[in-house]
């Protein structure tokens, strides 16, 4: 066939770990062969057992995977899925040339033209309600997947931060704050050797926090009102809402049906708009709103979080870029840092001082 030996630059994550490699595809005889600069991946993948992991656009950057197994490549140069289709054939059952989405979706073929559209209007005046019947299971699923998905987008390269100490005082402090208000989510945090000031919660309870972050709060108060604060984004679907508004119909056809095949293509959009997008106004003054609410009824101090805003306030826009990190999803303002310092009434530490001090050694080798 004409179109052997083509090929192109893309990226390739073997499904177990956050790293991504950089590597060339490329048409070979019998299948696509998949290889980096530096000799750490070096596949060869059978033409009959591609697979496209969601639909592809023209224009847009598509992934592959095998049949089986964890490992994904994806490929910005759109052309390339139309060099490879011919000697591929499976690729076309998950396969959308063009930018229309053809939604496979049964009992809803008979919709008209004017209630999509109409329904695609409304869909973001309504992304509130829409998030609040995803079932339970589908968006811890979802979390799971946007968890590894925004890693690998954040911290690529960066590993986990294990120490056991640590991890038991992070558990602690969770189930102290999450005593306070219940809710259906059980909240996993986990701690990244980045030190970047970040933070971000997504679906179905899960919680990652940057080492950075940590490094920067003067004391476990301030740390506690941080999580205090996602945590309310979680119970208040504010992620969930965000995805309903940039992926519309899409999303909602998929969750109405329980159809979980999408989740890495719904994962990696939603890891993009964890790193880029900005919560509103009103999803912020409600997680603060919650924050404080559980500080208080846990009998948090609030010092220290009122201290971590002013940190903020006077850093962010000057030479440390890294503390704008977080901020640039959760601006901070004067207004925020004063309703903490005028409603938060607990006057106990969130952890003893050897609990604080091992949270700041977890990541230490």
């Amino acid at each position: 066939m004409p179109d052997r030996g083509a090929s192109a630059a893309g990226t390739y994550t073997d499904g177990r770990t956050a790293r991504r490699h950089s590597v060339r595809a490329t048409i070979g005889v019998d299948g696509l062969l998949i290889e980096s600069g530096d000799g750490a991946v070096a596949e060869a993948w059978p033409f009959d057992d591609l697979r496209l992991v969601d639909e592809a656009y023209a224009g847009r950057p598509f992934r592959l995977k095998r049949s089986a197994g964890e490992a994904r490549l994806t490929v910005a140069d759109s052309a390339f899925l139309d060099r490879l289709r011919p000697h591929a054939g499976r690729l076309s059952r998950k396969d959308l040339r063009g930018a229309n989405l053809k939604v496979r979706a049964a009992g809803w073929i008979g919709a008209t033209a004017a209630v999509l559209a109409g329904f695609w209007f409304l869909l973001p005046l309504a992304a509130g309600p829409v998030a609040s019947w995803v079932p339970l299971s589908w968006e811890e699923g979802l979390g799971r997947t946007v968890q590894r998905q925004a890693l690998a987008l954040m911290a690529a390269n960066s590993r986990l931060c294990t120490g056991s100490s640590g991890q038991l005082a992070f558990a602690r402090l969770v189930r102290r704050l999450s005593a306070t208000k219940p809710s259906r989510y059980r909240f996993r945090v986990t701690v990244v050797d980045n030190g970047t000031v970040n933070a971000f919660a997504a679906p179905g309870g899960y919680i990652v926090v940057f080492r950075g972050l940590i490094d920067n709060s003067a004391d476990a108060d301030g740390l506690a009102g941080v999580m205090a604060h996602e945590m309310g984004h979680v119970i208040e679907r504010h992620g969930m809402e965000n995805l309903v508004k940039a992926l519309g119909l899409s999303f909602v056809m998929s969750a109405l049906i329980g159809d979980t095949s999408g989740f890495a293509g719904i994962a990696t959009d939603m890891a993009q708009n964890l790193a880029t997008s900005k919560f509103s106004r009103d999803a912020e003054r409600e997680a603060d709103r919650i924050a404080v609410e559980m500080l208080n009824r846990a009998n948090i101090s609030g010092r220290g979080f009122h201290a971590f805003f002013q940190m903020v306030v006077r850093e962010t826009g000057q030479e440390d870029k890294s503390i704008g990190r977080y901020f640039a999803s959760h601006p901070a303002t004067r207004g925020r840092a004063q309703f903490v310092e005028t409603h938060t009434t607990g006057t106990r530490p969130a952890m003893s001082d050897s609990e604080w001090q091992a949270v700041r050694r977890m990541c230490d080798r």
